[in-house]
């Protein structure tokens, strides 16, 4: 199967490993939380270990000594080993086995971002037209609960538009990109995406208010 053709999520899964391979577990994120080891580490334990959901911050109450314990076995494993858990997929009777595409595709597209776009001088990749149709498709599913705030949003890319409605709008912006890009500014990735946003002062005022993301 084509690099191209295959599933868009399995396809960021095997890239991420080896740029993971390459770059080692020191390399920056674009979140300052994290260093590649604890996107590694996340990634894994959120395929292997739901009840733990570990994010850029340790949990804290009864679930945080189960979240220490994991992390400290996780660790235990060499570098190479950690990258092989994530690249062979999530285990036999992990929920994510049976729906990679549902839940993985903005996942790992976004983590593999992460990394790349923290790296001097790096610049943005060109997905196949059948992934970014796939991420499109995705993201559309996703606007609403991803952009939360008070004024009208669409999101314009050249795949089409779709609308992002506010109960009692301030205004209306558009937000325009790729799919990538816009993507990557529905998860508050704003250092990194290359959108370009119109709006009147006021309803830009408050989209900056908002709250992106999960």
């Amino acid at each position: 199967m084509s690099p191209h053709s295959e599933p868009l999520a399995r396809h960021e899964r095997a890239a991420l490993a080896d740029d993971l391979v390459s770059f080692g577990p020191d390399a920056p994120t674009v979140i300052d939380e994290w260093d590649a080891s604890a996107l590694l580490e996340h990634l894994i334990l959120r395929e292997q270990r739901q009840d733990l959901m570990i994010g850029p911050k340790l949990p804290v109450g009864p679930i945080a000594d189960r979240s220490y314990a994991a992390l400290r076995r996780l660790q235990e494993r060499t570098w190479a080993d950690r990258v092989e858990m994530l690249r062979s997929g999530p285990p036999r009777f992990s929920p994510f086995r049976f729906v990679d595409s549902l839940a993985n595709t903005i996942e790992y597209l976004v983590h593999h971002e992460d990394l790349l776009r923290a790296r001097p001088g790096w610049e943005p990749r060109t997905l196949s037209e059948a992934h970014d149709q796939e991420l499109w498709t995705h993201l559309k599913r996703m606007a609403r609960p991803l952009v939360r705030t008070d004024v009208d949003v669409t999101l314009v890319s050249p795949l089409g538009g779709v609308r992002v409605p506010s109960k009692d709008p301030i205004g209306s912006v558009r937000v325009h990109g790729s799919p990538t890009e816009l993507t990557l500014w529905a998860f508050g990735r704003d250092r990194v995406s290359r959108v370009r946003i119109e709006g009147d002062p006021e309803a830009l005022l408050v989209l900056r208010r908002g709250d992106r993301g999960f």
